[in-house]
């Protein structure tokens, strides 16, 4: 009996003993993984054009709620809150790994590449290498960069309600989702096919007559921005001929791209949503659900950049403006 107790006691110890070493290797780990930080980060808009925008968004992150600190940044027009100046901010408070959350309709875009050339997961950016400046410095060991707003169902759902708000009678109405548009050609096949996932989707609850997805591309050359225009307009006077026409904008603000697109159309029978991504209580809901991927978070499938059709001359893609970010 004597000798049970004595090996039930040597147990007890042992496991005592495993138990505090597990302990210490969690602090240890603890210790040496550091705390993860967030920065979410909008393009940024000059205070002629939006004066309150980038204080907009500075209120919509605050209201998030996270386990992580989290700094807001901008990739422009804010030099107060450039996305080093905020990882500087996540340092000061123990942070070593980053989350970095692109607050943007479209991971397809120069702006998001940038954020991977910032963070050094990207050597140059080919032709914007000089406009990025140069990565940020810091002691930070691991960066992750989150896709962005994309088809997410959340956001999905925001564009779904803005344009019920509009209708009357789906099946004698037609939709136009309309996205903002990147500068290079591939990237602008990528908003558009994104914008069909999304108009797919819609219609699961909203039967519209017809849903056409476009983008506006004002950032582009002038004839491919010119060229938009046109379409959009000619697409959205041949839908006024059979039916009730709505166009919902896919953008984060309202006001500066719904404007313009009221412009394009002046003349053209249609209804206009009013209404940006940021006002809805789903962008605060999305962030959330990001920062619970924390560090892992989902990649954006690869284009396929190869071309069958190429300039002899030249050896370039017949047709393009730009070429892409190799």
């Amino acid at each position: 009996m004597a000798k049970m107790k004595t090996l039930h006691l040597i147990g007890l110890l042992f496991v005592s003993l495993f138990s505090l070493m597990n302990f210490c290797q969690a602090i240890t780990s603890a210790e040496e993984n550091g705390q993860m930080g967030v920065v979410v980060i909008a393009h940024g808009v000059p205070m002629p054009m939006m004066p309150m925008w980038n204080e907009r968004v500075i209120r919509l992150v605050e209201s998030v709620k996270s386990p992580y600190p989290v700094e807001t940044a901008f990739l422009d027009y804010e030099k107060e809150r450039t996305l080093e100046k905020a990882v500087k901010r996540l340092e000061a408070k123990g942070v070593n790994e980053v989350l970095v959350i692109h607050l943007a309709p479209c991971s397809y875009s120069s702006h998001h590449e940038e954020l991977y050339y910032l963070t050094g997961f990207r050597k140059d950016l080919g032709i914007y290498t000089q406009i990025a400046g140069k990565p940020i410095q810091s002691t930070i060991k691991r960066f992750a960069i989150s896709p962005c707003m994309d088809d997410h169902p959340l956001v999905t759902d925001i564009l779904r309600q803005h344009a019920q708000e509009l209708s009357k009678d789906p099946a004698g109405e037609s939709l136009i989702l309309l996205g903002h548009g990147p500068v290079e050609e591939v990237e602008n096949v990528m908003w558009v096919r994104q914008l069909k996932r999304i108009g797919r989707e819609i219609r699961k609850s909203l039967n519209f007559r017809e849903i056409v997805c476009m983008t506006l591309r004002n950032d582009s050359a002038d004839l491919i921005r010119d060229q938009a225009y046109e379409d959009l307009r000619e697409t959205a006077s041949r839908l006024a001929i059979n039916s009730r026409v709505i166009v919902v904008v896919y953008s984060l603000g309202e006001g500066m791209l719904q404007e313009e697109v009221k412009r394009i159309l002046n003349g053209v029978q249609v209804v206009v949503s009013t209404k940006g991504i940021v006002s809805h209580s789903n962008t605060v809901k999305w962030i959330e659900a990001t920062i619970k991927n924390g560090m892992n978070q989902p990649k954006v499938p690869p284009i396929n950049r190869k071309w069958s059709v190429m300039d002899r001359e030249t050896g370039k893609p017949i047709g393009t403006h730009h070429y892409g970010l190799l």
